[in-house]
């Protein structure tokens, strides 16, 4: 039985493997690691405000907008005003966005089918299993070691 440290550091390997492959996938399409996550998430939305995209992205508002403000110069997306809340903004892709948004989705689904082509069918199972209890420990997890504990 493999021990809590050899499982951490296989995961953490696994983690820095996924990362560096994925950026190396968006970099071909010119743009950065952050900029691609932001520009697929927008895709899920026709509009959506930068409040909301921050929490999606799990971004600080000011991280964003220097991401969003280089998208924008690119005409990649667009920020308009929020119609009923003049201090929101909504974010949206510009075509030239929604082209590179497809052109990353369909890079991203290759990457994923050679990958998944690469495990031999039997242990398809296993591994959609193994993920899929991972990621819901994964999203019933705080922050973790970096948690404040609030001062009342």
């Amino acid at each position: 039985m493999k021990s809590n440290i050899d499982i951490a550091e296989l995961m953490r390997r696994l983690m820095q493997r996924i990362v560096s492959l994925d950026r190396a996938e968006k970099v071909c399409q010119g743009v950065t690691l952050s900029q691609a996550y932001t520009i697929e998430a927008i895709r899920k939305h026709d509009m959506i405000p930068m409040n909301e995209l921050s929490q999606e992205l799990g971004l600080a508002i000011s991280t964003l907008t220097r991401v969003n403000d280089v998208l924008v110069r690119d005409g990649i997306v667009c920020r308009n005003p929020c119609e009923t809340d003049r201090r929101k903004v909504n974010i949206c892709l510009t075509e030239k966005g929604k082209e590179l948004a497809e052109k990353l989705c369909d890079c991203s689904t290759k990457f994923w089918s050679d990958i998944i082509a690469a495990i031999p069918k039997e242990k398809h199972g296993q591994i959609y299993e193994s993920l899929d209890l991972l990621l819901d420990v994964l999203e019933g997890v705080d922050q973790g070691c970096c948690q404040k504990d609030s001062i009342d």
